[in-house]
Order: C-alpha cells, then sequence, then structure tokens
C-alpha cells in the first residue's frame, strides 16, 4: 500500500506537529481517495481552534474537521480517508487507544469504512519536530498494516518516502 501525501497536506502536517513540542499530542482529519493500492491525501487537516490537546490523547475540532471535509469535496471530491496524529515520545505504532478509536470508526454502519489511513507522526531523533518522521498504516477489521509514505513534489513526483 502507498499512501501519496500531497505537497500542501505534507506541509500542513509538518506545520501543525510542531505544537508537539510542547508534549502534547495534536493532529487532524485526512481527506483524499481511496484507489485500491494508493491513497492519495489531498488535505491534511490541523487540529482546529477547538481541539483538546493531552499528553495522552488528542480529540481533534469536529466543525473545524467537517469544513474542511465540505471545501475539499466541493473543490475535488475529496472525502475522509482519515486521521492523523503526533505520538511526541513515540512509538510510531498505533497504540491500544488508536486502535479502540480506530474499530469504532470501521464499526460506524453510517461511515461505511472498509479501510480507513492513520499516520502518526514522531519527532526526528537528531532534529526533533523540525524534522517530523511520517508513519502510515492501514487500519481494517483485521488490524493496522504500515504502508510507505511518499511525498509528492508540485509536478506530483515522489520526493521521498519513508515506512
Amino acid at each position: 500500500m502507498i499512501i501519496v501525501l500531497t505537497r500542501d497536506a505534507a506541509g500542513t502536517i509538518a506545520a501543525a506537529a510542531r505544537e508537539s513540542a510542547d508534549g502534547r499530542e495534536t493532529g487532524g482529519v485526512l481527506l483524499g481517495h481511496d484507489l485500491g493500492e494508493r491513497m492519495i491525501v489531498t488535505v491534511a487537516g490541523d487540529p482546529g481552534p477547538a481541539a483538546d490537546r493531552r499528553t495522552d490523547g488528542f480529540v481533534r475540532d469536529l466543525a473545524h474537521a467537517r469544513l474542511l471535509g465540505d471545501e475539499a469535496y466541493d473543490r475535488d471530491g475529496s472525502v475522509w480517508v482519515g486521521e492523523w496524529h503526533t505520538h511526541p515520545t513515540g512509538p510510531s505504532i498505533p497504540s491500544p487507544k488508536d486502535m479502540e478509536t480506530y474499530s469504532q470508526l470501521l464499526a460506524d454502519d453510517d461511515l461505511a469504512f472498509e479501510r480507513l489511513l492513520a499516520l502518526i507522526v514522531t519527532p526526528c531523533g537528531v532534529h526533533g519536530w523540525v524534522e517530523a518522521h511520517v508513519h502510515g498504516w492501514v487500519v481494517d477489521v483485521d488490524g493496522a498494516k504500515g504502508a510507505t509514505v511518499v511525498r509528492e513534489n508540485v509536478a506530483g513526483v515522489p520526493l521521498s518516502e519513508q515506512t
């Protein structure tokens, strides 16, 4: 599975993730297209003004996420494909609390997810939040599977890959 982050989406994640230098998690919604073996993220939401950031969790601003979703759908048909959030002290894998949240989303018949994308962002050991690492996971009823994250430049050419 390959997860493609547009330049704008990668930029939003990088900028918002720096807030976790205070030791609290942050994150946002992921909007885009599920194309089978590729998931394209066109919009990564910031946490929003009413987000609840804690050292042991994060709850995004739902009204803010809905507004971003409406705008993305109107622009290019992007839909909710998942969530991203930081783990300020690691690890880069979904926590039991994360998996519980993902399971609830997958079980919600109104949402009709077959799978969802989860990006977990951790600080770089040497450069901290200046060069955060993005770890991709695709979650379905069988659990979470690692995925390759590819960032695109303006022309859509991959710049770097991380797992």
